[in-house]
């Protein structure tokens, strides 16, 4: 018993390394299509096995110097080569996660800008735009309603005398007033908003949804990125055209519109799982996204 534990001891070693090698291979390929394995598992499988082989008693007993000298220059090299192929692949990979990083940053935004055009045709019109076409030329369109508001009431002449006493202006009524005033409308503009004048402007005016959203001013301000509306429906990336699709469902017995925008080429490595980023839902009634930021 004690020269069998003797002996087997001597191949430890190359048992070790054959079952790692050997996992490593068959972890490579199970790998489908969808969860490919990097291609070095396959070659630091395959070396596993050869020194494994190598290693063994019985392959040691038969070299001689001269094999200890080509085995010696061929793993020299063999080293060599894996080290570049190591420096290379994390190279690789540093430049990978920064191109994901910045494409689904981009990519994420351009769908934040369009559910916010979505959610303001929703407001104007009850239900969410079928197509990016009709939605661009929304985005142009005088329909979204901003309150203008100048000078604020008080006590002494509060809103509904301020109505019964003439005081409330509309914003088309300034020029002529400022000219039977004998002053010029920015004056009484500045008058009216240093509640100089117990005249006040309350009126709802119409701008478009790019004016008060997408203008390079408002961005700015907001700290977005500029919009390009030509290229907002589409993958910055790839090009193709982002995904949408409208329904409605019945919530509480109330007809609720649904919809759903994802990224049809969700960016990563061939033959690997990746996450399709995208907001809203067809089966339920909201527009969350599904990204973490």
């Amino acid at each position: 018993m004690e020269k069998f534990f003797s002996e087997i001891n001597k191949y430890v070693i190359s048992i070790l390394l054959l079952f790692a090698g050997g996992g490593f291979l068959v972890k490579y390929l199970s790998g489908d299509e969808l969860e490919s394995q990097p291609q070095a598992m396959l070659i630091a499988s395959l070396a596993l096995i050869v020194v494994a082989a190598l290693a063994t008693p019985w392959v040691l007993e038969k070299l001689n110097r001269k094999h200890y000298r080509v085995l010696m220059a061929l793993g020299t090299l063999a080293s060599l080569w894996l080290s570049y192929e190591v420096f290379y692949s994390v190279d690789e990979e540093i430049e990978f996660r920064e191109l994901k990083t910045r494409v689904d940053a981009e990519t994420i935004q351009s769908l934040k800008d369009i559910r916010d055009a979505q959610e303001a045709y929703k407001d104007v019109f009850g239900t969410f735009c079928s197509d990016f076409d009709s939605l661009e030329l929304f985005l142009f369109e005088p329909v979204i309603p901003v309150k203008y508001n100048m000078g604020s009431f008080h006590d002494t002449l509060p809103e509904a005398k301020s109505q019964e006493g003439g005081y409330i202006l509309k914003r088309a009524d300034l020029a002529q007033f400022a000219e039977e005033k004998g002053v010029s409308e920015q004056e009484l503009v500045d008058l009216i908003s240093a509640d100089s004048l117990p005249y006040k402007v309350r009126d709802v005016i119409f701008t478009t949804f790019f004016e008060e959203n997408f203008k390079a001013e408002v961005r700015k301000s907001k700290r977005l990125p500029p919009v390009s509306v030509d290229s907002l429906w589409f993958n910055p990336l790839s090009g193709e055209r982002f995904r949408l699709a409208t329904d409605s469902i019945e919530v509480g017995g109330v007809q609720q519109a649904t919809i759903l925008v994802k990224d049809p080429t969700p960016f990563g490595r061939a033959k690997v799982k990746k996450d399709t980023l995208r907001f809203g839902s067809l089966v339920e009634a909201h527009t969350d996204g599904n990204w973490r930021n």
